[in-house]
């Protein structure tokens, strides 16, 4: 059983892109597509692909979280720092996105 914390944001994450996936303005958008690829890579153990730059509060949050401050910052290490594999698992499950 997962921590009811990450039950509890996993439920969260569910509401919004189940929300996003209905929504006329969204439903098909790259940022869903893109959503989903980093949810079922983050759910087989990856890391959801490098952000593309270079977050001003990368460094402080690395240091926080026992990371090398030259690693690259990726979706998971700065967005999901510790969040176990089975958080995404349950998103794409809800979500139908197989993983």
């Amino acid at each position: 059983m997962m921590n009811p914390d990450y039950e509890y944001r996993a439920q969260q994450a569910i509401d919004h892109y189940t929300e996003m996936s209905q929504s006329v303005i969204t439903r098909g958008s790259s940022m869903l597509r893109e959503v989903t690829w980093q949810y079922v890579d983050m759910a087989n153990g990856g890391d959801g692909g490098p952000l593309g730059y270079y977050p001003e509060d990368y460094a402080e949050q690395a240091v926080n979280c026992f990371r090398p401050v030259d690693e690259e910052p990726t979706c998971r290490n700065y967005n999901y720092p510790g969040y176990p594999d089975s958080f995404f698992q349950q998103v794409c499950d809800a979500m139908g996105w197989a993983y």
